[in-house]
């Protein structure tokens, strides 16, 4: 509809430019000359003050009209932008929640931040002037036609512009194209660096680097002052020089204008039609070059963008095997090479030929020294790493093909984080479940006397934890982390060190309280402190990327002479932490 009504717009104008040609030469200079006034308005009134009333009243209806179609192309041209906008910043969150870990870990903060707010926003820059584009287009096809009617000399030289300003976008394209793309880069640092000195502001306030961190973004905000100073100096000599084509071209008309008026080629009426057609051309060929303008930037965004668009393309779908919730699940690794993309697409294994079998409802400990490879395994064991090789089996089915695999295998990660929000929100995630739901899964995570005490009126559900769980502790932290899995009733738990800041009375409170019912889920286990090791019903012991035995904590203990040797170091390091919390003590 705003296209239609900016086209509408674009004859309207040059009818309104004809008939103020035909004005000149029938009522103006007749009435100048006090002669008859000539057709149309001669046929109604030889009163050349009628006469102009007449033509003033054409005016204002034509103006109204104009009025008009303006305010619908900008009322339906502002929704419909906007609608393009929303939808373009989901594809691109959507796009990125879909990349596998390896292309995050590969890919800064601030670049993603900066895809979705800055580039998307720049890309869609050149959709807010497209009506009004279009609508110009039709002005100047209109213009062109009733100058080429009076005279083809008028007419060549009214749009001898056109190429002008295409001649000027070109060359401004080529030389601001890298600029941009320059500058968009350095906004994307810059974001990261701001991400970084967020997340990290207790560090950096610990360490007293406050300084250092302020010269470091110091050094990327210059540079990204440079690059935009770069940018407005090509722009502004652009901007004036497409101001400046209208102008010229205008002299142009008038000069050749007066010869062919002198020839009798012309009217004067006909000239000064022609020269205010072509002044009403300014606005359009200035909204066309503004979008000309904006076009290198925004190519250079929509590629910025596509870039993540296309490599979430690339990324498997998940099948769509539907799986029975009931029970605990049977997880099994079956010669899997297991390993994360690079970040550009290229697989690289970390841990080879892991083959195990977890039985439904038992726990089990996964144990190795730092770097060994149990991340690996823990994040495949949820689909969040994949299986190079050989495969990954939840109740006899490749976990590639299974659909919602979140509901059946939920992980607890290393670093846990919690969202400014309430307690409700940052367990449920916004899912639906009740609140006996909730509070259990507080209970069985050693935390509901905690949230208890949050909140002294009402519901206690309801407390708001701040950003990144700042009122609580890192051991508090884990525990909600853990009950946000448990909510959700996995068949599958995957705990991947996740109750290292946990006291260890509570961790064995939290361990035992998985099997207390005698329903709990299938847990894969990775712990360092001995007492939560031996409650499992197997240890795995992994070394280098590979499993290097498995077996009761006792057989392990007789056969494999690593694993004695990393659970000594487990067992004095609990010691000495425990030495530690009783000086502190007393």
């Amino acid at each position: 509809m705003s296209i239609g009504a900016a086209g509408i717009f674009g004859i309207v104008t040059v009818v309104f430019g004809s008939l103020l040609g035909i004005i000149v030469d029938d009522v103006v200079i007749p009435a100048i000359r006090r002669e008859p006034i000539l057709g149309w308005f001669g046929e109604h009134t030889q009163s050349g003050r009628t006469a102009i009333l007449i033509a003033g009243a054409a005016f204002v209806a034509i103006g109204l009209i104009n009025a008009i179609l303006i305010a619908i192309r900008r009322a339906v041209q502002g929704g419909a932008v906007a609608g393009v906008g929303a939808r373009h910043r989901t594809v691109v969150a959507d796009a990125i929640a879909s990349l596998p870990l390896g292309w995050h870990r590969a890919n800064p903060a601030g670049r993603m931040l900066s895809a979705m707010s800055s580039d998307s926003e720049t890309a869609t820059n050149p959709l807010h002037p497209l009506a009004f584009t279009v609508g110009s287009f039709t002005m100047m096809v209109a213009a062109g036609y009733r100058l080429a009617v009076m005279d083809k000399w008028l007419a060549i030289t009214a749009m001898m512009v056109i190429p002008a300003v295409l001649a000027v976008n070109v060359v401004y394209e080529r030389v601001i194209s890298p600029l941009w793309d320059a500058g968009q880069s350095l906004r994307a640092e810059v974001s990261t660096i701001a991400h970084e000195s967020f997340e990290g502001g207790t560090v950096v306030k610990a360490l007293g680097a406050e300084q250092i961190e302020s010269e470091r973004f110091a050094v990327k905000v210059d540079g990204l002052r440079d690059a935009d100073t770069r940018v407005g100096a090509v722009s502004s000599w652009f901007e004036p020089l497409m101001d400046s084509m209208v102008p010229l071209s205008s002299l142009a008309i008038m000069i050749v204008g007066a010869y062919r008026a002198a020839a009798g080629a012309v009217t004067v009426g006909d000239v000064v039609s022609a020269i205010y057609l072509l002044a009403l051309l300014a606005v359009p060929i200035r909204g066309i070059g503004w979008v000309l303008g904006q076009m290198p930037s925004a190519l250079v965004s929509f590629q910025r963008v596509s870039r993540i668009s296309a490599a979430a393309t690339e990324v498997d779908e998940p099948g769509h095997l539907t799986l029975s919730r009931e029970g605990a699940g049977h997880l099994g690794f079956r010669g899997a090479h297991v390993g994360a993309d690079d970040g550009n697409g290229n697989p690289v294994v970390i841990v080879r030929d892991v083959t195990l079998d977890l039985a439904p409802g038992t726990v089990t400990a996964l144990v190795g020294a730092t770097g060994a490879g149990k991340t690996t395994v823990a994040l495949a064991a949820a689909r969040l790493s994949r299986a190079i090789e050989g495969a990954v089996i939840l109740d006899d089915s490749n976990i590639e093909v299974i659909e919602s695999l979140g509901s059946h295998v939920a992980l607890v990660p290393q670093t846990s984080f919690v969202f400014a929000g309430t307690v409700r929100d940052n367990v449920t995630l916004g899912d639906d479940y009740s609140d006996e739901a909730v509070w259990l899964a507080l209970k069985r995570a050693a935390i509901a006397d905690v949230v208890a005490g949050l909140h002294q009126h009402g519901n206690a559900l309801e407390a708001e934890l701040e950003e990144r769980g700042m009122n609580l502790s890192g051991g508090q932290r884990q525990r909600v982390a853990i009950a946000r899995a448990l909510v959700r009733t996995p068949r599958v738990l995957v705990l991947d060190d996740a109750t290292s800041a946990v006291d260890p009375g509570v961790e064995q409170e939290i361990l035992a309280a998985l099997r207390a019912d005698g329903a709990g889920p299938t847990v894969l286990l990775i712990a360092y402190r001995l007492a939560s090791i031996m409650l499992a019903d197997r240890i795995i012991h992994v070394d280098d990327g590979r499993v290097v035995d498995a077996g009761s904590h006792a057989e392990l203990l007789e056969r494999d002479a690593g694993y004695k040797e990393l659970v000594t170091a487990y067992e004095q390091d609990t010691k000495r932490r425990l030495d530690e919390h009783e000086g502190s003590a007393s």
